[in-house]
């Protein structure tokens, strides 16, 4: 079977208003366009699944970035053989990604003093050096590692499932 339906999946953090008048909007010429889908608004920005035609659904994203606050928005897209969706909603949500820390903004930049952390399911503590010949099963952890000394920000990591054998000499 041949896949003819994009979809599309996006979010973008960035200061909204007028929500209910963007909401009506968005379902409106979503409508028209005879997408699918699911769009989250929220005072701190857009995240959206939808699905239909591929010319108009890039239509819908390039309707969208005419909203300057929404000119950065960038889909991931891919195909499939039929819609997976059944109906088009639009929500006005308290925030698209939930968290519950209204501290935390993230349409104004990084949580000040959060620096990042790592959880490592894994036999062993790899925070091997990155060898000359290229990655290995370690390297995310340590360049996160050297991304934190760099920055003189601690480094929080802990792992699960540890085995002694496993662990490297920095530790």
């Amino acid at each position: 079977m041949k896949e003819t339906v994009l979809n599309i999946s996006a979010y973008l953090f960035v200061a909204l208003d007028e929500l209910p008048t963007l909401r009506e909007r968005c379902l409106e010429e979503a409508r028209a366009r005879q997408l699918l889908g699911t769009i989250l608004l929220a005072d701190e920005g857009i995240n959206l699944f939808l699905a239909g035609d591929a010319d108009a659904v890039r239509g819908f994203v390039q309707w969208l970035r005419q909203d300057a606050r929404l000119a950065a928005l960038t889909p991931k897209e891919s195909w499939s053989a039929s819609q997976p969706f059944r109906k088009m909603l639009v929500k006005i949500k308290r925030e698209i990604i939930r968290m519950d820390q209204p501290a935390i903004q993230p349409h104004q930049a990084r949580a000040r003093g959060t620096p990042p952390a790592c959880i490592n399911f894994d036999a062993h503590l790899d925070l091997r050096p990155i060898p000359a010949g290229g990655p290995n099963s370690g390297t995310p952890f340590t360049q996160v590692w050297e991304w934190c000394k760099a920055r003189n920000a601690p480094f929080r990591y802990t792992a699960l499932g540890v085995q002694r054998a496993g662990n490297t000499a920095q530790l």
